[in-house]
């Protein structure tokens, strides 16, 4: 926990984050008592970053802000798939797809957090903070993202439900999202449907973004890209991620703190929150393009 200090107001206590700092006017104070930190939780927020005194590397404040930074758009996103589903349950499609929309735009959020990641945190600052980490410390286990692909269940069956009630499927939704003339007016639940349909294109983009962009992350500091050359001692014959390295122990592939290969990460960078969402895509692309002959 952050030390406490006094602050230029008599009798009133703060913490800080670096409370050693030479000059005064470094020091990043908070916990002043004021209702802009008792109404957003900030303090509370706060309290979650390591003191600069408790710092294992200077880049671990970087590391950590932009897990927690996620881990709260995660939580946000969250809430609003919630709302989603009560939304289409009650028929309020219009509704629905303005708060996915909402939701996949916070998705951008961590994306942009992970990607300063990407950008500037040197791979020597990352492999000297994992070596304190504990085992089993994996993104795995982030409640966030297990938490994302939980509500997407509930939220694809409430979605299914709508289009049941509108005798509408989702190749129906293209089909009215590519009109080229005014809809009918019992067609109106089909175009509301179509934007919802566009909203969970769209928030499963974000999370697949954020999927590649976290792989792109790994094989910058861990190593372990399709495209390097394999590890001396490598057996040519064998994939890559099947064979060690010859001496030393270390593994072809680089393995997470799980012990498991970067294989296992390309694989689930890969899974979509809604994976019949693109069965509709291709029931479309089979009707309007011509098989190819047969040679």
């Amino acid at each position: 926990m952050s030390k406490r200090a006094t602050s230029g107001r008599p009798g009133t206590a703060r913490r800080a984050l670096n409370p050693q700092a030479a000059d005064h006017l470094l020091v990043y104070e908070y916990d002043r008592g004021s209702n802009y930190e008792k109404d957003t939780r900030l303090t509370t927020a706060l309290s979650a970053l390591l003191p600069a005194e408790q710092l294992i590397h200077p880049d671990q404040r970087l590391f950590q802000s932009v897990h927690l930074i996620s881990e709260y758009a995660w939580a946000a996103m969250h809430h609003e798939m919630c709302r989603v589903v009560q939304l289409l349950d009650e028929g309020d499609f219009l509704l629905a797809a303005q708060v996915l929309e909402r939701s996949a735009a916070l998705g951008r959020i961590p994306v942009q957090a992970l990607n300063t990641l990407v950008e500037f945190l040197p791979q020597t600052a990352l492999l000297a903070m994992r070596e304190s980490f504990p085992p089993n410390t994996t993104g795995l286990d982030s409640p966030g993202a297990r938490n994302l692909r939980r509500a997407a269940q509930p939220l694809w069956r409430a979605f299914t439900r709508a289009l049941e009630r509108a005798e509408r499927t989702p190749e129906d939704l293209i089909t009215a999202e590519g009109r080229t003339s005014r809809p009918a007016e019992d067609d109106r639940a089909a175009v509301e449907l179509a934007l919802v349909r566009q909203g969970l294109m769209r928030l499963d983009a974000a999370v697949g973004d954020w999927k590649q962009l976290h792989l792109r992350l790994v094989w910058g500091q861990l190593g372990g890209h399709p495209e390097a050359e394999p590890l001396a001692g490598a057996d040519p014959g064998r994939p890559a991620e099947a064979t060690a390295h010859a001496t030393g122990g270390c593994p072809v592939l680089p393995t997470s703190l799980r012990g498991e290969s970067t294989l296992s990460l390309r694989k689930m960078a890969e899974r979509t929150l809604f994976p019949q969402l693109w069965d509709s895509v291709d029931a479309i692309y089979r009707r309007l393009v011509p098989a190819a002959p047969a040679s």
